[in-house]
């Protein structure tokens, strides 16, 4: 993420966006740590996994978790609450280089730590506590009949689309770069200024992926053992078609200022769409 982050923008910002990335984590980890791990609650079953109710309508709500602050209690949890716990570590730190992503160029150092933080301390932990700690989309298959409930094994809603959504709040406030639109009605195509750097990025990715998909499909979904291969050379498979189907676009629509960029696109997607395949009400 961080390479990609870097190599889309411009290169005079390219110190800034990756100590940028650096950052983000940093801040996602440490105020995730203080605050969010502890209202993200932990998994059912365990201490402090059952998180605080309210009924309505003759059902629970679970909306917000009941952990312990400052990680209290860790060494004493069970193995899976730890591997859970490390995971949505690396779950808020990938939501919170999404929106500084979508600002290069002209987001603030501070105020993206700002945003940050704001992500691990509230909004990270809520979603994944309706998520994956039990919450009330956890509870749907229970409570109105829909199965197993809402599914999320590598973080399509947890991740992507938090980020997302957070991500166009950083577009709608900071507005569009520099130079993108100098007259009205026409925008002027603002090419990333190393490739490398995103392809790369891209590559590595898929590396981080492949362990991911994998622990998510253990951690959430309690997938046997024997599924793992399957749910890895899924992630490759979803990956490479994607990029393959963008070599059969018309050329025009390859002839980007930046080339790498369709394949580059199609390349993350094909592992996105991967992780929204395990995120189902059914």
């Amino acid at each position: 993420m961080a390479l990609i982050n870097t190599g889309l923008g411009r290169c005079r910002s390219a110190a800034q966006a990756l100590l940028g990335n650096l950052a983000m984590v940093a801040v996602t980890a440490i105020v995730f740590a203080l605050v969010g791990a502890a209202l993200t609650g932990n998994l059912p079953g365990t201490p402090g996994g059952a998180g605080h109710v309210f009924s309505l309508a003759g059902k629970p709500w679970n909306w917000l978790g009941a952990g312990s602050f400052l990680l209290g209690g860790l060494g004493a949890a069970p193995a899976q609450s730890q591997l859970a716990l490390l995971f949505e570590f690396l779950a808020v730190a990938m939501a919170a280089l999404i929106p500084w992503g979508s600002g290069a160029d002209r987001l603030r150092l501070t105020a993206g730590c700002a945003i940050a933080a704001l992500l691990a301390a509230v909004v990270f932990p809520l979603v994944a506590h309706w998520v994956w700690a039990g919450g009330w989309l956890a509870q749907l298959g229970v409570n109105f009949s829909l199965g197993d409930g809402f599914l999320d094994g590598g973080g399509a809603a947890t991740v992507h689309v938090l980020g997302g959504l957070s991500a166009l709040a950083v577009v709608w406030i900071a507005g569009p770069r520099k130079g993108k639109f100098p007259k009205e009605g026409l925008s002027t195509a603002l090419p990333g200024h190393n490739a490398v750097y995103v392809l790369f990025g891209c590559l590595l990715a898929l590396v981080g992926w492949l362990g991911w998909n994998v622990a998510g499909a253990v951690l959430w979904l309690h997938a046997p053992l024997t599924a793992l291969p399957v749910t890895a050379v899924n992630t490759v498979l979803s990956a490479s078609g994607a990029i393959a189907a963008t070599f059969a676009l018309p050329a025009p629509a390859l002839a980007s200022p930046t080339p790498a960029s369709a394949p580059m696109a199609g390349w993350r997607s094909g592992r996105i769409k991967r992780l929204r395949g395990h995120c189902h009400t059914g």
